[in-house]
């Protein structure tokens, strides 16, 4: 019987070979990847709460890199007290509150209020000198008319964008700037050479906030984020415009693994593409890759059938303890990920059941 009936494990070729031969290791793990997704995190925090405890015991370095909610899921991940900061972050984000259809400004403060919820300034002190977890949040800068909050202009530039992403992926870089937001310390070269350079910009304690809040600040649905301190001038968006669920050429070593609990068995490069099934992944760049997901089985057993998403906060409009409940319901359900999760970095190769990353 496998260890994980419920969690899909997916790994490129290299980190397939590892797997096979000696099952998951926590000490494996070079890069610790959070992809963008909002809601669908949900599913995700009965595994962050299991990877609390067990990287906590960690010593070695660990590059952890974010986009969007995967920002906001390891800056709970990276606080001292991690367990209770996950538990913050999973209540209030549940609790999210909006009358009627919410406006950009009135999303951009409700997260806000999240932000302040589950990180402190003692907090972002901590996480800045973490002895091992290493912090990177991926957001995009934007371009030309996409730096207004205006409807008009940044819906222009968002219709060029996305024809633009239809011819090739990489005519993005005339639209957005991918920008990494890292910690002191942080090894910014373990992300390679693709078809959008890197701005690498050192958080502090007066930009984090506002790197968190950037790295998932959705166009059209929450204001961008302007002018953050020490960093270049402009506008702020989410990564995963260009980086939707970490596509990303890691350069680790070939004995180490990156390490991603996605919500979903596949991995899509780009917000536009998340309409093109013909565009999934490149898989040349995550050799050492390994992703862990509920299984397509056990998403359709959930309340609702599916994994939350914000199509969820149109179904409940003026309905917002219905959506609690139903997103509790899901979180509960979704705990017993956490106890495979835990089992899954602990079994025996032979007990686990693996798949290649482009299947």
């Amino acid at each position: 019987m496998a260890t994980a009936p419920n969690l899909t494990v997916k790994a490129g070729p290299r980190a397939l070979a590892i797997l096979r031969d000696e099952g998951l290791s926590l000490e494996r793990i070079r890069v610790l990847a959070g992809a963008s997704g909002g809601p669908k995190w949900l599913v995700l925090s009965g595994m962050d709460l299991a990877l609390t405890g067990l990287l906590k015991k960690r010593q070695s370095e660990l590059s952890c890199i974010g986009s969007s909610i995967g920002s906001w899921r390891l800056a709970a991940l990276a606080q001292e007290d991690n367990h209770s900061a996950v538990r913050r972050l999973e209540e209030h984000y549940i609790r999210q509150t909006y009358h009627g259809r919410p406006t950009a400004q009135e999303i951009t403060a409700e997260s806000r209020r999240i932000g302040a919820a589950y990180i402190s300034d003692d907090d972002i002190r901590f996480m800045l000198r973490h002895p091992v977890m290493k912090l990177a949040f991926l957001a995009a800068r934007s371009r030309g008319l996409g730096a207004s909050d205006y409807f008009v202009p940044q819906t222009s530039h968002l219709v060029a964008a996305f024809t633009a992403n239809l011819v090739a992926r990489p005519l993005l870089s005339l639209f957005f700037e991918r920008t990494l937001f890292h910690a002191p310390g942080f090894e910014t070269d373990i992300i390679g050479t693709d078809a959008f350079p890197s701005r690498a910009v050192e958080l502090t304690e007066r930009n984090f906030r506002d790197a968190v809040l950037a790295s998932g600040s959705i166009p059209l649905v929450m204001e961008g984020m302007k002018n953050l301190p020490d960093t270049h001038p402009g506008t702020y968006r989410d990564g995963g415009v260009i980086d939707y669920h970490m596509n990303l050429p890691f350069t680790v070593n070939d004995d180490e693994l990156v390490f991603m609990p996605h919500f979903f068995e596949h991995i899509t490069p780009g917000w536009f593409d998340k309409n093109l099934p013909w565009r999934r992944v490149a898989t040349t760049s995550m050799d050492n890759t390994v992703l862990v997901a509920p299984s397509s089985k056990f998403v359709a057993s959930l309340p609702g059938g599916k994994v939350p998403d914000r199509t969820d906060f149109n179904t409940f409009v003026n309905r917002n303890d219905e959506r609690m409940q139903l997103w509790r319901k899901v979180v509960e359900r979704c705990r017993v990920l956490g106890k495979e999760l835990e089992d899954l970095l602990c079994a025996p190769a032979s007990k686990i059941e693996i798949q290649p990353l482009d299947e």
